[in-house]
């Protein structure tokens, strides 16, 4: 598991606010988003979600990551469009 792998899970969870919905959305399991998320809290020390039954909000450190954790995804989407590019013209 890659730490790009945790980030999407983490995007993909604040977006739909549930485990379940986010394990579906992903093709994998609920603990597999339920790992993914607790090994990047403990990677940034911090609590990114409020759990509160089967609804999950995030807290200001998830707010924070979010933004970068889509910064991130979003800068690795554009580096593979630019070598597919580079591919293409040699």
């Amino acid at each position: 598991m890659n730490t790009l792998e945790k980030m999407e899970s983490f995007i993909v969870l604040a977006e739909c606010h549930s485990f379940t919905e986010a394990a579906r959305r992903l093709y994998c399991s609920q603990p597999t988003i339920s790992h993914h998320i607790n090994k990047l809290e403990e990677n940034f020390d911090s609590k990114l979600f409020h759990r509160s039954g089967k609804k999950v909000e995030l807290t200001k450190q998830g707010e924070i990551l979010l933004h970068y954790a889509r910064e991130i995804m979003n800068l690795v989407d554009e580096a593979s469009e630019k070598i597919k590019k580079a591919d293409y013209y040699e």
